[in-house]
């Protein structure tokens, strides 16, 4: 019995030993590029710029993809913010809470409703994972991407509110919102009256009608909540809040 109990702790070490090594190549090696600012764009340097040189904020990531790699958090986490990060894709979370120990890291998809859903799953660290009917015809379209490449998974969605709510986390000095298509069904249903939001930078990209449509319906969403388009980085776009 002994003997089986140390030849377990042994395989326990040994597990551990390689998880650390596979966090290491996921986060380091296929990344070093990006490792002196992670943002696709430069959407980091950017929002960092607008506060003081010292100031150490709060910010938001929904749909926050990698720690590292086209991460519009992770400069400002090196210098010194924290915040929420939150991924549909358990591997995602799994390395922020690696990397990323002062912030909150949370695996759920973000949607609308709290229901199970359905997850369009193309690969283990894919941007393009998603919840969204529309957006997966695009990659099927445009992307060549076939049927037998997507694993269909049910997974749970949160409505942000509720987990905003959970952690008492209101005070958000920048959110950034990414999710897929998915972003209208999530700010639809934001209390932007419970918030305190100063900046938003929010994915919107427009590859058929309905796209064009939902991003649309999302310029005059942020409108109504005294939102205003600051910059665009191509895809990329920073509202302000103006009473701020």
């Amino acid at each position: 019995m002994a003997n089986s109990k140390s030849k377990f702790l042994e395989l326990s070490k040994k597990f551990k030993i390689l998880k650390k090594l596979y966090f290491f190549y996921n986060i380091y090696l296929r990344n070093f590029k990006f490792l002196k600012n992670g943002s696709q764009f430069g959407e980091d340097k950017y929002i960092i710029e607008l506060f003081d040189r010292n100031f150490k904020g709060k910010f938001l990531d929904v749909g926050c993809y990698h720690p590292i790699r086209h991460n519009n958090t992770y400069k400002m986490y090196k210098n010194g913010w924290s915040g929420m990060n939150i991924d549909l894709n358990p591997l995602t979370i799994e390395l922020f809470n690696f990397m990323r120990p002062r912030d909150i890291n949370i695996n759920f998809g973000v949607s609308d409703t709290e229901i199970e859903k359905k997850l369009y799953f193309i690969d283990e660290l894919n941007t393009q994972n998603t919840l969204d009917n529309n957006q997966l015809n695009f990659l099927k379209d445009h992307h060549n991407i076939k049927d037998s490449e997507i694993l269909e998974k049910k997974i749970k969605t949160r409505n942000l509110n509720n987990i905003l709510d959970d952690y008492k986390f209101y005070n958000i000095d920048f959110m950034n919102l990414d999710i897929e298509g998915h972003e209208l069904k999530v700010l639809e249903t934001l209390d932007f009256n419970k918030i305190n939001l100063k900046y938003l930078c929010i994915e919107m990209i427009e590859h058929n009608r309905e796209s064009i449509l939902n991003n649309e319906k999302i310029k005059d969403l942020l409108s109504k909540n005294n939102f205003k388009l600051i910059k665009n980085f191509d895809f990329n776009f920073i509202y302000k809040k103006e009473n701020n």
